[in-house]
């Protein structure tokens, strides 16, 4: 970015290379006024790219909880970032950098910032495989030979060395997350705020603590006392899903998207498997001359009124009188929602989103298509929906916009996840149980206006209501967010065999220095 005060290809930077004898493009050239020019070198930004660089990150918005506001560190006015934390540049590492670095023109940078990016990503796992760990720690060494192959010398100081020490820190001391820095900077800004004396800030800190400490110590004696200190989980008894905002109550007269919704919940169902086999079994042996296209239409127009006439008993199990109870449908009255937090996640409509600055409204789904195969499904929440079966039995359900698969969805030539959520198909099954979703929000591709990359949310799950196991709990698997590093290496392969040095460029503006 090149910002004053900060960059460190300088004069004295260009001149160290200079004394080495090596890449002679990019010796300082001096000039009759007294000034230097540098020539451009491949990690020099043109001004548009500045531009769209910084454009990129402003525009991104992620879920509730997930990480900063990104846009309130980016400064457009001075094209540079600001006020940011450890975790900020965490999430700039393993996730946003690798996205805003595709404005760049030179596709060595590119590549070589990507795979830094695919090893932080990596490391920021909470489970990792041995094996994968020592392919990670190979391809830090050979990124850190690349990186010195196009960025000056006086960029590798501790701080870029010591990347090629974190994956035998990992085999040592276990997942990066046991070891972060967070915890301490938190703790340090909880301190802080126990300052009342700015004279003395030290003994305001310790008789913060130790009152505290005096208090924790009562409270282990007072019933239903509460620690001091630890935040609840706002998913604290929502696991199960609770509407947060915009509750509204409408009458659905006609009965015709209940009616829809409904079947869609009998078919996402376990429960109800048994009796949707029974009725296509009914209708085949019915209509043996029809085609399975004709079955299924027949079987979503009447399948919910022939459960209702089954007279299922009341009689039996949990699941016989479940069953019972959503044969004989849902209300015609529907209570709608804006916003809505189940399995973890804080949910939002996309009208919603549209007015908040988080985008809680990303979703993908597990399914299977027509032939069998089990593929990824990516869309966005229209609405939110609880319908009430009985009088104690509510059922939540999304209803969303799907983008057509395979049309709508590809992987880059980095292994990213690319949708266009314009291309809007599967319109005769938009409801999904919640159950199912994971959510995802999206990040607009620099270099295509019309196409997002797709990263997975964050699910906040773990020591809430019980639960300690994520994977257990979930009935969906979990989505990396470089989907296939294979591609990646192909893009290096055919660099490798370009013509072009990795370290000057030829578009670029050089720029001229005081001696």
């Amino acid at each position: 970015m090149d910002i004053p005060g900060k960059t460190k290809d300088g004069l004295s930077a260009r001149r160290d290379l200079q004394k080495l004898g090596i890449r002679p493009q990019l010796h300082p050239q001096e000039r009759p006024n007294g000034k230097y020019y540098l020539p451009p070198a491949s990690f020099t930004l043109t001004l548009e790219e500045k531009k769209a660089f910084c454009r990129c990150l402003r525009g991104v918005r992620v879920p509730s909880g997930f990480s900063s506001n990104i846009k309130n560190l980016v400064s457009m006015s001075d094209l540079k970032m600001t006020g940011y934390n450890t975790h900020d540049c965490h999430t700039m590492l393993s996730l946003f950098l690798a996205i805003a670095i595709r404005v760049v023109n030179q596709p060595y940078v590119k590549m070589v910032v990507t795979r830094m990016c695919h090893f932080f990503n990596g490391i920021s796992k909470k489970v990792i495989d041995t094996d994968d760990l020592e392919m990670l720690r190979k391809q830090m060494r050979e990124t850190m030979c690349q990186l010195e192959m196009c960025f000056p010398l006086s960029f590798f100081d501790t701080m870029e060395h010591y990347m090629i020490h974190i994956a035998d820190q990992i085999f040592v001391l276990g997942p990066v997350y046991l070891h972060h820095m967070y915890p301490y900077e938190r703790y340090m800004s909880i301190m802080k705020g126990y300052v009342r004396n700015r004279a003395h800030p030290e003994g305001s800190m310790i008789e913060g603590y130790t009152t505290e400490e005096v208090l924790e110590c009562y409270n282990d004696y007072m019933k239903d006392g509460k620690p001091i200190g630890v935040p609840v989980s706002r998913h604290e008894g929502r696991i199960s899903g609770k509407g947060t905002k915009g509750r509204k109550t409408f009458n659905d007269e006609s009965y015709e998207r209940v009616r829809e919704a409904h079947f869609s919940i009998l078919h996402q169902l376990q429960i109800a498997a048994p009796y949707i086999q029974q009725h296509l079994q009914l209708l085949r042996e019915e209509n043996k001359d029809r085609p399975d296209n004709w079955i299924m239409k027949e079987h979503k127009r009447c399948f919910t009124t022939w459960l209702k006439d089954q007279n299922l008993p009341l009689c039996g199990g949990t699941q016989e009188k479940m069953m019972r109870v959503l044969a004989e449908g849902p209300s015609w009255f529907v209570t709608s929602w804006q916003a809505y937090d189940i399995n973890g996640f804080t949910f939002y409509t996309k009208a919603k989103d549209m007015k908040s600055q988080h985008q809680n409204s990303g979703v993908r789904v597990d399914a299977e298509d027509s032939e069998g195969n089990m593929n990824q499904y990516y869309g966005y929440i229209d609405e939110i929906w609880e319908l009430k079966y009985g009088l104690s039995l509510h059922i939540p359900i999304f209803k969303c916009q799907w983008v057509k698969h395979p049309q709508g969805v590809e992987l880059d030539e980095y292994g990213f996840t690319l949708v266009d959520l314009d291309n809007v198909g599967h319109k005769d099954d938009p409801w999904i149980l919640p159950q199912r979703v994971a959510q995802v929000f999206y990040v607009l591709e620099p270099e295509h206006e019309k196409k997002h990359v797709v990263i997975p949310g964050k699910q906040r799950i773990v020591g809430v209501e019980n639960v300690t196991d994520e994977e257990e709990y979930n009935q969906f698997d979990e989505m990396p967010f470089f989907v296939d590093t294979k591609r990646m290496n192909i893009v290096e392969i055919r660099i490798s065999y370009s013509s072009m040095l990795p370290y000057i460029r030829t578009d670029g503006n050089g720029k001229l220095v005081q001696g």
